[in-house]
């Protein structure tokens, strides 16, 4: 028998209800209880024809479960958007409701679905505390109620609201996000009462505005907006400048680690910003670098840079704190100088007296031969003479020399020679006036004098940094030669030495870089959109095509090619294009630009117009 009590424990039999179980049933399940009730359970043992004894226990159900995690999800200037945990069980659905502050007594209800699990609470007082409370309805009855205090928002103004980094024709406005705003009106008036706006999403706090006037006093005002009403206005007064970019930066001077850094003074500006690093195609070769140097600074001497590697340099105005445009240049460092006219003047059986040219930089030379063992000799920037003592006789010496600067050695010039046999006593004179005239990209054009007793000359050239030696003997009367089919903007080492008869006198080395492949002039980015810009250059004679390339895309243009679209950029982000002619298979040199995706004045004025319909 189940018996339900009241709360004083008194039986309610007109509840009771019985329960038949089988004989072989030692547990039972009993539902359809009432919550948070106590219950006498009685159970009797039945006989055939007879009622045993009966054992009796009482005990208590438990409460309906409660909504959990019954929350703020949102506040809004006229309403609360509520949101909970459903509890476990069979749920009719919910009620929620929440008095009026200002009609005491009154209480808003909603009853809402039992798949419901958040709700909006709107037609609210703006900035009002509001005790919300919720119960979950089951069949059975009410769940005990859960309770939150809510309060609307305020309107306010934008705080922190900044307008900085005036150009001559932009100015930046940031601002801390209002919170539950829906969007925001950002104003700007210039001098003459011109006045233009724009509507701006939740998620905006910096807006460029561009398109003023330089040299001007604007005023700029933002207020938040909440659905259909406007929060207070936050004003700011900015002025444009008159002239703020570097409009000439030069480099001049350029070595092998260093170079002389030039630009013209900007007016209002109280410093400047230079930063530099290798470009794309030098990654590695030295790290990027920046340094900020005082308002009346208009030249740098940039030190300590890598050799033979291009770097790019921007330099930007600052306005105290504020960083103004910044004007972009490319310069490429020497490589590290060879050694020239490198020549042996005379030998014996024992001596061979080596002397070569001076080199701009060099801190010492290194003068290196084989003996019975390698032997080397540091001398002075200022020795361009040396003789190999102690040799040995009818003996074939590779002689090296470099140029050191500081703690690096620059390329390895090399040249043999025979020593004389002991009988031997008038050595073959080296070829004087040995010199390099006309060079192009593939050939170059060597003179000399004649040697006496000369019957021919031998010329031969290697690639500076390896590779097969090619030579070609020429007749007694010649005092000139060109070298053909060479590698463009490529190093060689050639020597020239006489002949006589069979025998070969001593070589005159000189070196010599044949020049680059025509680059891409008036390489620039034009009528740049937020999501494209234009690339136009002046046309190459005599190229096969022209290889485009921007971040890890490249591009592959033929000859009659002047200009080109790219779209799908990413709006703010600066782009690196750059531009080879092709030579059939050879690719010339770079030549590169830099633009940041952004909209014109003239497509921002654009746009305004069309949203202030």
């Amino acid at each position: 028998l189940v018996t339900p009590l009241t709360s004083r424990g008194h039986f309610l039999p007109q509840q009771q209800r019985q329960i038949d179980l089988k004989s072989d049933v030692s547990t039972a399940l009993v539902t359809d209880l009432s919550p948070n009730t106590d219950y006498s359970f009685t159970v009797y043992a039945i006989y055939p024809n007879l009622i045993g004894d009966s054992v009796t226990i009482t005990t208590q159900t438990t409460l309906l479960p409660q909504v959990s995690n019954f929350r703020v999800i949102e506040e809004g200037l006229f309403s609360l958007r509520l949101g909970w945990t459903p509890p476990l069980g069979k749920l009719s659905g919910f009620k929620i409701f929440i008095p009026r502050s200002n009609r005491p007594g009154f209480t808003y209800e909603q009853l809402l679905p039992g798949d419901t699990s958040s709700h909006v609470i709107d037609s609210l007082e703006e900035d009002k505390k509001y005790t919300v409370n919720i119960y979950a309805v089951f069949p059975e009855g009410p769940s005990k109620p859960v309770s939150i205090v809510g309060k609307t928002l305020k309107l306010i103004p934008v705080h922190q609201f900044l307008v900085q980094n005036a150009t001559t024709d932009t100015v930046q406005a940031r601002w801390a996000s209002v919170k539950g705003a829906s969007g925001y009106r950002l104003t700007w008036a210039s001098p003459d009462d011109h006045i233009e706006n724009i509507n701006l999403g939740d998620n905006f706090n910096f807006y460029m505005i561009q398109g003023l006037r330089p040299g001007s006093e604007h005023t700029v005002t933002i207020n938040p907006i909440f659905g259909d009403i406007e929060g207070p206005v936050t004003s700011a007064k900015v002025k444009t400048l008159e002239s703020s970019a570097v409009q000439t930066l030069k480099v001049a001077a350029v070595t092998t680690s260093s170079a002389i850094i030039s630009w013209n003074s900007v007016p209002g500006g109280t410093g400047y910003r230079l930063a530099w690093g290798p470009t794309p195609e030098f990654t590695g070769r030295d790290r990027p670098r920046q340094l900020a140097l005082n308002g009346s600074t208009t030249e740098y001497h940039l030190k300590n840079v890598a050799y033979d590697t291009e770097y790019v340099l921007t330099l930007y105005v600052l306005f105290g704190s504020l960083v103004g445009p910044g004007i972009t240049a490319t310069f490429r460092t020497s490589p590290l100088g060879y050694v020239s006219n490198f020549k042996v003047t005379s030998y014996t059986s024992t001596s061979i007296d080596v002397e070569w040219s001076p080199i701009v930089g060099a801190t010492e030379y290194k003068l290196s031969w084989n003996d019975s063992s390698p032997q080397s000799r540091y001398l002075d920037r200022s020795v361009l003479f040396h003789r190999l003592e102690d040799l040995n006789p009818q003996s074939t010496y590779t002689i090296n020399i470099c140029a050191v600067y500081g703690n690096s050695e620059g390329p390895d010039i090399s040249l043999s020679q025979l020593t004389a046999a002991v009988s031997d006593s008038e050595p073959i004179q080296a070829v004087r006036g040995v010199k390099v005239g006309d060079i192009g990209v593939n050939f170059f054009t060597l003179s000399w004098n004649k040697a006496p007793r000369a019957s021919g000359y031998k010329i031969s050239w290697i690639p500076f940094l390896g590779g097969d030696e090619r030579s070609h003997v020429v007749s007694a009367a010649s005092t000139t030669f060109t070298i053909r089919n060479l590698r463009e903007s490529a190093a060689y080492k050639i020597q020239v030495s006489s002949m006589v008869a069979n025998r070969e006198g001593s070589p005159v080395l000189v070196t010599a870089r044949t020049l680059d492949l025509p680059k891409v002039n008036d390489f620039a980015a034009l009528n740049t959109t937020d999501s494209s810009t234009v690339l136009n250059w002046t046309r190459v004679a005599g190229v096969s095509g022209y290889l485009l390339s921007w971040r890890h895309i490249s591009e592959t243009l033929g000859p009659g090619f002047s200009s080109y679209k790219i779209s799908d950029l990413l709006y703010g982000r600066t782009y690196i294009f750059t531009i080879r002619p092709l030579y059939g298979e050879v690719e010339g040199p770079i030549s590169a630009v830099y633009q940041k995706i952004c909209k014109t004045s003239l497509q921002i004025f654009r746009i305004l117009k069309i949203l202030s319909k």
